[in-house]
């Protein structure tokens, strides 16, 4: 039976973090759950699902183990036999990880598709993988390298600290941005406390936290399953992923993010110009954006120059260098404002993020924003 018919694994990348994407152990065989929804979204799961199917047949390969097929196993097709939901076979054994997992994503796609249609289906089904592993479940978990996925308990009763540490900045941020949208919730308005989001907007911290947890564990989250108030988890959580939590009607007790003396130069005049720089420097989107960074791609790096700051400086201190700079920002449509997406940055080095700077400030000086377009 699947893991004791208990909660699924998830997956871990290559500095034991935790990846969004889940699946159970059978026997020899692992079932990878498909991915919902997209970021953000509540309800979305399994939202790193091509890097961590991708990741796990490396891990096969590296582990001298023989992947022996893979079919899908969503539960809409499971009355159909193996052999006509056979996704990876034959010759498309013998190639790589990668060209396996170009392979199943391409029969995926194929599965189902009309004669002659040049359109398919989801790329990101629930699979099942065969391989040749003949040890324990335990054996198969260390090999793969998986960890219990947490989640929350069926009754009430406060949650467990170790299932809270599943809550990331980047799960607080992506809380906050949904309920900037308007998103529901069941926490009511905010008691004596209020988190003061990037933009300046209030927010009950019990909200953000809820839903943050509700984001990490993919559960129904109520307010008798933490503690709030200024000791409880919620604000230390919230604190530690860069926001700042007040009494409710108090003003903020951080200063203003000071902008550098040539950002301030050329903002001069420009409002908006001014909330975005600042928003570029606020920790809380900065701190969800190098996790999901490098939770993506295991580790921070330039995406301008590809300098590795951990290779460059000998430590991992290095990775303070990396900056986040709103990418998708038009130079014609600066004062326009906007909600920010973690898609929209780009991590980039210091150099490299004050080099963009300065030419953002010579296009605007002369108008030719697309000019500056291709510079980036």
């Amino acid at each position: 039976m699947p893991h004791n018919g208990a909660m699924p694994y998830r997956v871990l990348n290559d500095k034991d973090g935790p990846l969004d994407a889940h699946l159970d152990i059978d026997g020899s065989e692992f079932v990878f759950h498909s991915r919902g929804g997209k970021r953000g979204d509540p309800g979305a799961r399994n939202l790193d699902y091509g890097p961590a199917l991708r990741l796990l047949l490396h891990r096969v390969a590296e582990a001298d183990l023989r992947v022996l097929g893979a079919w899908i196993d969503s539960d809409e097709v499971l009355h159909l036999e193996r052999s006509h939901r056979q996704i990876l076979e034959g010759e498309e054994l013998d190639g790589g990880p990668d060209a396996q997992f170009s392979a199943m994503s391409k029969n995926m796609q194929a599965f189902g598709r009309p004669p002659g249609s040049a359109y398919g289906g989801s790329r990101v089904k629930k699979v099942r993988v065969r391989t040749d592993w003949t040890g324990t479940e335990h054996g198969l978990v260390d090999l793969l390298r998986l960890d219990d996925a947490p989640t929350a308990p069926r009754g009430g009763g406060r949650l467990p600290s170790k299932v809270l540490d599943a809550i990331t900045p980047e799960h607080v941020w992506e809380a906050v941005q949904l309920l900037e949208s308007g998103a529901d919730h069941s926490f009511g308005e905010a008691g004596a406390f209020e988190l003061i989001a990037d933009d300046g907007v209030r927010l009950p911290p019990e909200a953000v936290f809820g839903t943050a947890a509700r984001l990490a564990l993919d559960a129904d989250i109520r307010p008798e399953h933490f503690t709030g108030g200024a000791a409880g988890r919620c604000h230390r959580t919230l604190e530690a992923a860069g926001f700042e939590i007040v009494a409710r009607g108090q003003p903020s007790r951080a200063a203003a993010l000071p902008l550098p003396n040539e950002d301030r130069e050329w903002s001069e005049g420009r409002p908006k110009l001014v909330l975005h720089l600042r928003r570029e420097r606020a920790p809380g989107l900065a701190r969800a954006k190098k996790l999901a960074f490098a939770r993506q791609h295991g580790h921070l790096f330039c995406e301008r120059c590809g300098m590795d700051p951990v290779v460059a400086f000998g430590s991992a201190a290095g990775e303070a260098c990396i900056e986040v700079h709103h990418d998708r920002t038009e130079v014609g449509k600066m004062g326009d404002g906007g909600r920010t997406t973690l898609a929209d940055l780009k991590c980039l080095c210091a150099n490299c993020h004050r080099l963009i700077h300065a030419l953002m400030r010579e296009a605007l000086k002369t108008k030719r924003g697309s000019d500056f377009d291709k510079c980036r």
